[in-house]
């Protein structure tokens, strides 16, 4: 992992965790069997009590910010779940035993005594290679060490290691997969101009991606994770749909037919959905060939038709249309046919995001306010899941148990029940896409 801090926050998600998986090894010290510690299902005020400890250097060497940023980051990571009661470090034992970063070696009765019922320490080692960094993960209740790793990456590097094993804590302690790694595409308003933008799923290394001097919207990660497609206003004001790779470059412009296009949206199997105003007519929905043309219409009818978002199987897509008088929502198979209403209540129904586990439908709905809502894919058992008045643009996380929307003007992320809502985004950033894992 070479380059400074400035250079890898601009190095493709992709890469960056290539490099950091080569650099990674298992620390294997007595590890415990397997064992679910928190059902990830249960309500979000029953929490789990866990220890994050800053690193400390190996050799005895003061410690450095950038090494308190590591548990900082993995504290902070955690607390977004809304799973852990992460407990006070002013409450941490003070013996050396109990903060002992040998796995053979720690005291665990300390930290059992202030309620601890998993513990993560660590230590690092400076050298030529960069830094190696030690992360431990423990239960203090049966004395068991559950998972070491090791990394070597670069002091600029560590919010990278810190996402990493957030993620392998929250698959030993859950059973299910982290999204910490993750990242999230978003909209950036600047004077005259919004760019998109590309920040981790905590808000950290945030840039701007695209240097367009003009308006863009709406982007879209591809289901690799490597392209985000978008809609830019062009030099004659039209709206056309471009394609920029996630670690920015210069955008491939694929529409330049003097339509209305926007709302694009990846199918599973890559293909593109956008909204077009193709003949002069209102904007129906198309697919779009790898070349930018219009190669089918999708549930055509009288009245706009925007914002697709697919089922995860490619089976069917959800979108908002005018053609019942309000905007509502309704469904379509893959070929477009067998077109049904989903809502029926509400006003100005929009920005469906169908679920990565296939069974919900998130949305934005004029109450009063702006605010998301949560159904099921036939369109019953309608939930709200805020009541600010100002939230829009709802898009999951590819575990779907997280949902990042914008709201009063950032982008926040949240529970899949509306609980536990976190600002993420800077100031200004809207319209956010959550990408995929990136293997």
């Amino acid at each position: 992992m070479k380059g400074s801090s400035s250079s890898s926050s601009r190095r493709p998600l992709k890469r960056r965790l290539r490099n950091l998986a080569i650099a990674a090894a298992c620390l294997a010290a007595g590890q415990a069997e397997a064992r679910i510690y928190i059902q990830v299902d249960q309500p979000s005020e029953k929490k789990f009590p866990i220890a994050v400890v800053n690193l400390v250097a190996s050799d005895g060497a003061e410690s450095r910010d950038w090494s308190h940023k590591v548990a900082e980051t993995i504290r902070k990571n955690l607390g977004m779940t809304g799973l852990f009661d992460l407990i006070p470090q002013d409450q941490f034992p003070t013996s050396s035993g109990a903060l002992e970063t040998n796995p053979a070696g720690i005291q665990f009765p300390p930290w059992t005594l202030i309620g601890a019922q998993a513990l993560v320490n660590g230590s690092y080692t400076k050298g030529k290679e960069g830094v190696r960094v030690e992360l431990h993960l423990y239960d203090p209740l049966l004395g068991q060490h559950i998972i070491g790793r090791s990394y070597t990456a670069k002091a600029g590097e560590m919010s990278v290691v810190a996402h990493h094993f957030a993620d392998e804590v929250m698959r030993e302690l859950t059973g299910e997969q982290g999204v910490f790694s993750t990242q999230i595409a978003y909209v950036q308003s600047g004077k005259k101009v919004k760019e998109i933008g590309v920040m981790d799923m905590d808000g950290g290394n945030a840039r701007s991606i695209t240097k367009d001097r003009t308006i863009d919207l709406s982007p879209a990660f591809s289901p690799d994770g490597s392209r985000i497609a978008y809609t830019t206003f062009s030099r004659n004001e039209n709206m056309e749909v471009a394609v920029v790779g996630a670690g920015g470059g210069p955008p491939n412009r694929l529409t330049m037919n003097g339509n209305i296009n926007l709302s694009p949206a990846w199918s599973p199997g890559g293909a593109l959905t956008i909204a077009s105003s193709a003949g002069g007519e209102d904007t129906d929905l198309y697919l779009l060939s790898p070349g930018g043309d219009l190669t089918k219409k999708l549930a055509p009818s009288y009245g706009i038709d925007v914002n697709p978002s697919w089922a995860p199987d490619g089976s069917a897509f959800v979108f908002a249309s005018e053609r019942a008088g309000k905007l509502h929502l309704f469904k379509a198979d893959a070929g477009g046919g067998s077109v049904e209403r989903l809502t029926f209540v509400g006003t100005q129904n929009d920005n469906p995001a169908w679920s990565p586990k296939g069974d919900k439908i998130a949305f934005q709905s004029l109450a009063g306010g702006w605010d998301i809502f949560l159904m099921n894919t036939d369109g019953s058992q309608i939930q709200r899941l805020t009541s600010t008045g100002n939230c829009e643009s709802p898009t999951w996380a590819p575990n779907g148990r997280f949902i990042a929307a914008s709201c009063g003007g950032r982008v926040v992320v949240m529970r899949e029940d509306g609980s536990n809502v976190t600002p993420v985004g800077p100031g200004g950033s809207h319209q956010p896409s959550w990408g995929p894992w990136v293997r």
